[in-house]
C-alpha cells in the first residue's frame, strides 16, 4: 500500500510539472494583416524609430486577395534608417527576451532589407538581414552609432520570391534560418543560416528593418507554441502547420 501510494504522489507530481510547464509556454504574438485595411498602418505595430518612411498594409504582389506589411514605401536605396531615414516599425513587449519567431518575407530587389530584434530604440537593437549577391546572410548589434557585425553566414535567396524565416533566441545566442515558403521541410532539419552570441541587449521589441514584405509572424516562447488559440465558437483557428501544408 505504501509503494502505491509513493506512485500515485510521484505521478501526480510529474502530472503538475508538465502542467506548469505547458501553461507558462504560450503564443507570444501573431499578426497576418488581414484585418487591417489596405493602405493603412498595421494596427498591432508601432514607430520604433521615426524617419522619412511609412510602413503600409498592401495587396501581396503575388496574390491580391491576401494582405501583408510592406515596411517602407521608399525604394531600397532610400530605406536604411541611418541613411535618408527609412522608419522602423515594431511591435510585441520591451520586455521580450527568449522566443521563437517565424514569418514569411519577399524582398523586393537586391538590397539589404530584413529584421531587427531586441529593439529597444533607435541606438540599441540587433539586425537580422540579406546583404547585397543574394547569398550573405548576418547578424549586426547597432549600438552608439555604430554597426558591429556579430555574426556571419550564407542561404540562397532572391528579389521577388516568398520565403519562411525562422529566429531563435536563447539567451546571448541566436539563430536564424530561412526556406523557400512552399518547403515543407521543418526547419529542425535546416541548418542555420547565421549564428551569433552577444550579450548586451537581453529584451526588446520584433521589428522591421528597410523595404521588405512579412506576413503570416507568429512569436511563441518556443516552435509548439506557434498556434493560434481556440476561438469561442470551438473552431480550431488556422495554424502555420496547416497554412504550410497547403503551399
Amino acid at each position: 500500500m505504501y509503494i502505491r501510494y509513493i506512485f500515485v504522489l510521484l505521478s501526480l507530481l510529474v502530472l503538475i510539472s508538465l502542467t506548469s510547464g505547458s501553461l507558462s509556454a504560450k503564443l507570444l504574438f501573431h499578426d497576418d494583416f488581414e484585418k487591417d485595411t489596405i493602405g493603412s498602418e498595421p494596427s498591432k505595430w508601432e514607430i520604433g524609430f521615426n524617419g522619412k518612411t511609412k510602413a503600409e498594409v498592401v495587396a501581396d504582389p503575388k496574390d491580391a486577395s491576401n494582405n501583408v506589411l510592406k515596411t517602407s514605401t521608399n525604394p531600397s536605396n532610400d530605406s536604411r534608417h541611418d541613411g535618408p531615414g527609412s522608419s522602423i516599425y515594431v511591435c510585441g513587449n520591451e520586455n521580450w527576451d527568449d522566443y521563437v519567431a517565424e514569418w514569411d518575407m519577399m524582398f523586393p530587389d537586391d538590397f539589404y532589407m530584413g529584421v531587427v530584434f531586441r529593439f529597444q530604440d533607435g541606438e540599441k537593437f540587433y539586425l537580422s538581414d540579406r546583404r547585397l549577391g543574394g547569398k550573405v546572410y548576418q547578424f549586426y548589434k547597432r549600438q552608439n552609432g555604430s554597426w558591429p557585425l556579430i555574426g556571419d553566414g550564407m542561404v540562397d535567396n532572391s528579389p521577388q520570391v516568398w520565403y519562411r524565416a525562422q529566429l531563435i533566441l536563447d539567451g546571448a545566442s541566436f539563430t536564424f534560418k530561412l526556406k523557400e515558403r512552399n518547403d515543407k521541410t521543418p526547419f529542425d532539419s535546416i541548418d542555420p543560416a547565421t549564428v551569433a552570441d552577444d550579450g548586451d541587449c537581453k529584451t526588446g521589441k520584433f521589428g522591421n528593418y528597410g523595404l521588405v514584405f512579412i506576413d503570416n509572424l507568429f512569436i511563441g516562447d518556443k516552435v509548439e507554441d506557434l498556434v493560434l488559440p481556440v476561438e469561442p465558437s470551438d473552431k480550431l483557428s488556422t495554424t502555420w502547420g496547416v497554412i504550410k501544408a497547403a503551399y
